[in-house]
């Protein structure tokens, strides 16, 4: 019995000590061909956030909500890059080290759980760097309800996104056209109907049951009420929402395992 805990316990360390070399390689491949570097994970939400908070203002597109603008869309589109950059980078894990699964410490599932941590490292990092610059610059007043709830939101996010890249990453070296098709009539899509610029109250009545079938919609609302002191969403569905995240994940994994062997085929 001891025996079978020290393979175990062994195994664990051997898998952790890769996913954490398999970290360092992705930073410094991803981020060392830029000049910029690591910037460029503060630059793109830092430019895309202040477009838009130019337009609404613009064209006088807020609600009667309480929420301050900037803060408003940093939390839809920060928390929506992290499911978008995990499923991307998750969908094309396996032809950018498929070279890597040549030696047995490494498995497929090891690059997909490096690639998950380093963009959830980088949204914390991001995040909590933004939400300073907010209040130390006194653009608006931040004041955070729930942090807990935000970690909750976000573990959720991450779990969400990683099932889902796991299975179409698994399915490309199959079918690589997969990766332009979920890119341009999902990933796509998803941007505009998760709630990054919008909340579920400010569409129609008759409209809103069918958009909240949306997970990553009621994961930004959640992210939301755990963010603003004066806002809680009363549309988000924990039993649906945790079913179809679990079942996604359980899926993805699953594919992961059954098409493991056409990995080394990309």
């Amino acid at each position: 019995m001891e025996l079978v805990h020290a393979t175990l316990k062994e195994s664990i360390a051997t898998m952790s000590r890769v996913i954490f070399a398999l970290m360092l390689r992705e930073t410094k491949t991803r981020y060392g061909r830029l000049q910029i570097g690591y910037l460029w994970a503060f630059l793109e939400p830092i430019l895309l956030i202040s477009a838009l908070g130019l337009v609404f203002t613009y064209i006088r597109m807020r609600d009667s909500s309480t929420m301050p603008l900037i803060q408003f869309l940093t939390t839809g589109f920060i928390p929506f890059m992290l499911f978008r950059d995990i499923v991307t980078q998750n969908m094309t894990a396996i032809r950018s080290n498929h070279q890597l699964l040549y030696f047995p410490q490494v498995q497929v599932f090891d690059i997909g759980v490096a690639r998950t941590l380093l963009e959830l490292s980088t949204f914390l990092i991001v995040f909590t760097v933004l939400t300073i610059a907010i209040s130390f610059t006194g653009i608006e007043v931040v004041s955070v309800e729930d942090p807990l709830r935000m970690i909750l939101a976000s573990t959720l996010i991450v779990i969400f996104g990683y099932g889902i890249g796991a299975a179409i990453g698994s399915m490309i070296p199959l079918f690589p056209s997969l990766q332009f098709i979920v890119q341009a009539a999902f990933m796509r899509p998803m941007f505009f109907l998760s709630g990054v610029f919008f909340t579920l109250e400010m569409i129609p009545n008759e409209a809103q049951p069918y958009a909240a079938l949306n997970p990553m919609l009621q994961l930004i609302e959640l992210f939301r009420s755990a963010y603003f002191p004066d806002y809680e969403s009363t549309h988000i569905d924990y039993p649906y929402l945790l079913s179809v995240i679990f079942l996604t994940l359980f899926f993805g994994l699953l594919i992961q395992r059954a098409l493991r062997r056409h990995a080394f085929k990309t």
